[in-house]
């Protein structure tokens, strides 16, 4: 143990080892797994959309629509949304600003969508959450 502390490119070695890690730590936790969740819960939110567009184009008003997969959606724009405000780096905040990017319109559009009854408005509303949350269009 004491020649450890007797040769200083050996203990630069350790401390700056220490350094690196305890960055790369702080990355990972502060950066990394934040950014990497709402880009799950992104992608989740999509999946239940694209299921209730799904949903609705089969239906064709035969059947009412599933509000267990609306409400699943409306979870995961909440989720995003605050994901978005607390949990995200800022300068990544930014770069979603600058890509038009907002959950809360998102959320907001999926608020009472399932009291509206004409199908074409419903359509236009999940296109305009999907287009907020900065989601691929539906096809």
């Amino acid at each position: 143990m004491i020649a450890l502390f007797q040769d200083p490119a050996l203990l630069i070695a350790i401390c700056a080892s220490f350094v690196v890690g305890l960055l790369g730590y702080i990355i990972v936790r502060m950066w990394i797994k934040p950014i990497v969740r709402y880009n799950l819960i992104k992608r989740r939110l999509g999946g239940e959309l694209t299921r209730y567009q799904d949903h609705l184009k089969s239906s064709r008003e035969k059947t009412p629509p599933d509000h267990a997969i609306l409400r699943s959606a409306r979870k995961h724009a909440h989720d995003l949304n605050t994901c978005h405000s607390r949990e995200i780096p800022y300068w990544y905040r930014l770069l979603l600003e600058s890509r038009q990017t907002s959950p809360a319109e998102a959320e907001g559009m999926l608020t009472n969508i399932n009291k509206i009854k004409n199908a074409e408005q419903v359509k236009n509303r999940i296109a305009n959450a999907r287009k907020a949350a900065g989601l691929k269009p539906y096809h």
